[in-house]
């Protein structure tokens, strides 16, 4: 019987058991078809999973990523914690840098201390922001249901993509956050209504709603954030996203400051804390856009197929 070798790993983690949960496989012979790493996905059930399928002179990795319900372009934390497991598993020797090629774009993964893996923050480097449409807050609240207060109305509400949309939604505490209950209808609704929903989106992704605040459950962080996409015919909320992330970057560099370096708190109101790490500059209208994170090993198996 015909076996690889996978990896379950804790990505934007500070210790094991936080964080987001993310599952590598090695498949460097390519042995498994699309539709093999679906059904894969679907059993290990958790938001991505990850695929290794070609090493390139160890600087350069084909990556398959796929949630329990499609093959996804980019994903976030799954970037940062596949890279965890090619330096650690696949290399020969530390190196400070490598690149892995994904269907949406080839993204840079920076390691600052490679001689301490399991404590080195892995910075992933992202393509430049889509800046798409803005929503106004009234329409929204009223579409969700949502209190009609809680938005920061300062503050724009905008799709961003850096591989992947999410809705950036400024919230004005964190009581507004903590209380945010969304239901599958009016969500579905209101994204088939803007042709945002994977059926009738350009894109064939459904856009995500990222929520975030200046208030936070440990004054050492910057922002406490939530991310609410469809997925399984239900409102799931990831714990830690690296993709909206990079678009919460993107949102702060044009409209709050050109440079950023801060501390996001994800996943608090799940009991899985999460810390995702931004550095970003903007010039003009280039964006250096890293987020960051660590990456906890929590265990090694072999896969029957």
């Amino acid at each position: 019987m015909d076996t690889i070798t996978y990896f379950i790993v804790d990505v934007f983690a500070s210790r094991k058991y936080e964080g987001n949960q993310l599952a590598v496989f090695l498949d460097l012979n390519d042995q498994i078809s699309g539709e093999q790493m679906q059904r894969m996905a679907r059993e290990i059930n958790f938001a991505e999973t990850t695929f290794i399928k070609a090493n390139k002179n160890n600087q350069r990795f084909v990556v398959k990523i796929f949630t329990p319900e499609h093959e996804v372009p980019f994903a976030g934390h799954p970037s940062l914690g596949t890279s965890y497991v090619i330096a650690r598993f696949l290399l020969p020797e530390p190196i400070e840098k490598l690149t892995l090629e994904l269907i949406h774009s080839d993204i840079d993964i920076s390691i600052p201390e490679p001689n301490n893996l399991d404590e080195s923050i892995f910075y992933m480097r992202q393509t430049q922001p889509e800046f798409r449409e803005t929503f106004d807050p009234e329409e929204l609240t009223e579409a969700l249901d949502l209190h009609p207060d809680i938005i920061d109305s300062t503050l724009p509400v905008q799709e961003i993509s850096t591989g992947l949309p999410y809705i950036i939604i400024p919230l004005r505490n964190l009581a507004a956050m903590n209380n945010l209950d969304i239901t599958y209808q009016s969500f579905k609704n209101f994204l088939i209504s803007k042709k945002k929903y994977r059926t009738n989106s350009p894109t064939g992704h459904s856009t995500s709603l990222f929520f975030y605040c200046r208030e936070t459950y440990d004054q050492a962080n910057d922002y406490n954030a939530r991310m609410l996409l469809i997925e399984n015919n239900k409102v799931s909320e990831d714990v830690a996203t690296g993709s909206a992330n990079g678009c919460l970057l993107a949102y702060l560099l044009k409209y709050e400051q050109a440079k950023v370096k801060a501390t996001v708190e994800q996943g608090f109101q799940l009991g899985r804390k999460s810390f995702i790490y931004l550095d970003g500059e903007r010039t003009d209208d280039r964006y250096i856009i890293n987020v960051g994170g660590t990456t906890k090993l929590i265990s090694q198996g072999t896969w029957y197929l």
